[in-house]
C-alpha cells in the first residue's frame, strides 16, 4: 500500500511542477496580462499572438508568469498559452524606437519645467524592454504638488507612443521607486511603493 501512496504523491508532486520554469506562448491573437488570477484584476498590459513568458507556478486555470523583457510577474489564463510559438505571430512592435523618442520628449518636457520652476525633474529614462521603462526623478520632483499630474503625462506620452497600454516605474536618483503608472479599466492607475 505504501508504494501507492508514495507513486500517487510523486505523480502529482511531477504534475505540479510540470509548467515550473517553462517557456510558453501566446496562442491568441490578444490576450491580458494580469496583477492577480481574476479575471476582474488590473491589467499590467495585452500581450499579442506568440508573445513569450516564462511560467512560475500553476494555479487552477491561471498561471503565474514572468515577462522575462520586462521583468514583471503577473497572471495568465492557462488556456490561452502553449508550449509552441504558434506560426503567423505577429511582428514585434520596435519599442526601442519609441523609447528614444519617448527619451527625446521627456527631456524636452524636463527642460520647460526647468524654466518654469527652476528644478530639473526628470534625470534620465531606462528601456525595461516591451512596452516598460524607468524614469528616474530629483528627489525634489517626488514631493513637489503637481508629480502626480504631471506623472499621469509622461505616462500618456509612453503609451501614445506604444500604441498600447504600458508601464512606468518612477524613481528617485538612488534607484528606489516611489511609484509605478500602469494602464487601468479606465484611465491610468498610480500605485505608489510600499515603505520598508
Amino acid at each position: 500500500m505504501k508504494p501507492v501512496i508514495s507513486s500517487i504523491f510523486i505523480f502529482f508532486i511531477l504534475v505540479s511542477n510540470s509548467f515550473s520554469n517553462e517557456i510558453i506562448f501566446n496562442q491568441k491573437s490578444i490576450t491580458r496580462f494580469l496583477m492577480n488570477p481574476e479575471n476582474g484584476s488590473p491589467m499590467i498590459y495585452p500581450l499579442e499572438l506568440g508573445h513569450e513568458m516564462k511560467v512560475i507556478k500553476k494555479n487552477n486555470d491561471w498561471l503565474n508568469v514572468t515577462d522575462e523583457k520586462t521583468g514583471l510577474n503577473g497572471w495568465v489564463i492557462s488556456d490561452d498559452f502553449g508550449l509552441t510559438k504558434p506560426e503567423g505571430s505577429v511582428i514585434i512592435k520596435d519599442y526601442k524606437k519609441s523609447f528614444k523618442i519617448f527619451s527625446e520628449k521627456l527631456e524636452e518636457m524636463s527642460s520647460s519645467i526647468e524654466e518654469a520652476i527652476g528644478i530639473k525633474t526628470f534625470i534620465t529614462t531606462k528601456h525595461i524592454g516591451g512596452v516598460a521603462a524607468i524614469v528616474v526623478a530629483n528627489q525634489t520632483w517626488f514631493s513637489g504638488r503637481r508629480h502626480k499630474n504631471q506623472a499621469f503625462q509622461v505616462y500618456e506620452i509612453w503609451k501614445g507612443l506604444n500604441q498600447s497600454p504600458s508601464f512606468l516605474s518612477f524613481q528617485d536618483e538612488m534607484g528606489e521607486e516611489k511609484f509605478i503608472v500602469l494602464s487601468g479599466p479606465n484611465r491610468p492607475r498610480y500605485l505608489k511603493a510600499k515603505e520598508n
